[in-house]
């Protein structure tokens, strides 16, 4: 059961500390990791850089407002669970329609509950305030991609079919089957270029939230960053590229497809970008019906997800 006095509420920007708090509650060892030596450290000795290696924006207030920043001018969701006026949890939230098994679905990108705070029910009241949400926007499912060791919680919340079983891939675009060299258009700025297409990779993503964290920068030489982008015409392939400035070896595909036949060759012309742009490992990760199409390129696997959900209404 939830505790006494638990309110579960949209965040505002003044919420970022406590979020901040939260997430930070799990680090047993703050080091310097952005030098690369793993030094241990306080952690106002850190650099912003160092905290966001931890575990992404959410690891200082300055990185965590502008992404909450990003969440709510996007017309998402942020909630913050308060118990006696501390945040003690947060849930984000993305709304948007997609085809495939999940529709217009509301999609569990985050939820994290502060270490000394957990069994109390927390996680469930953010997950019930998730799902009236999704309720009220119209959505046809409630969707997440959770660890392994989450996997009995959501199902316990009612979110357990399986939507998609996904292979994680590494291709390396330096070996791949050699492809034509495909025009490119510039990337249409808005999402509803995408919106009727298939999302291929990452399938662990819904649609809109692999849209909208590709479009939200930091200005972190260890954040993900755009590399390359466009549309490919003549597959109506839509592909944005991201890499790490500080290891900008590995790139991972964020790929919609009108028709998903056409993967293969897509992969083909998206590897002649990845190329040039000095990827050499290429992230893939789609559904394992697709899988086929991929490992015609000498791909490697990775590891295997699961993506869950719950029909509603």
């Amino acid at each position: 059961m939830a505790g006494v006095g638990l309110r579960v509420r949209l965040a505002t920007l003044d919420e970022a500390r406590g979020i901040t708090e939260v997430h930070c509650s799990d680090v047993e060892q703050w080091v310097r990791a952005a030098s690369g030596r793993g030094e241990p450290a306080e952690y106002e000795e850190l650099s912003v850089e160092d905290r966001y290696l931890h575990g992404g924006p959410w690891m200082s207030v300055e990185t965590c407002a502008v992404h909450l920043n990003y969440v709510l001018t996007s017309g998402q969701y942020a909630l913050v669970a308060e118990l006696d006026g501390r945040v003690v949890g947060e849930l984000e939230l993305y709304v948007g329609e997609e085809r495939g098994v999940l529709g217009r679905t509301a999609y569990i990108d985050v939820l994290v509950v502060h270490k000394d705070f957990r069994r109390r029910g927390v996680g469930r009241a953010l997950v019930s305030e998730a799902r009236r949400l999704a309720v009220e926007e119209g959505c046809d499912t409630l969707s997440v991609w959770p660890e392994a060791d989450a996997i009995p919680f959501y199902e316990k919340c009612g979110v357990r079919s399986v939507a998609y079983r996904v292979a994680h891939f590494v291709v390396a675009p330096d070996k791949a089957t050699e492809g034509a060299t495909a025009e490119v258009e510039p990337l249409p700025h808005e999402y509803s270029c995408v919106r009727g297409s298939w999302l291929i990779s990452p399938r662990t993503w819904s649609s809109a939230a692999a849209w909208l964290k590709c479009r939200w920068p930091l200005a972190l030489r260890v954040a993900k960053s755009t590399v390359d982008e466009g549309r490919i015409p003549s597959l109506s392939a839509t592909f944005i590229l991201g890499a790490v400035e500080r290891d900008g070896l590995d790139c991972w595909l964020t790929l919609w497809l009108d028709d998903p036949g056409l993967l293969p060759s897509a992969l083909s012309a998206i590897c002649e970008r990845a190329r040039a742009a000095g990827c050499r490992r290429l992230h893939v990760l789609v559904d394992e019906q697709l899988a086929s199409k991929v490992t015609s390129l000498r791909a490697s696997l990775v590891q295997r997800e699961l993506v869950l959900f719950e029909r509603l209404g």
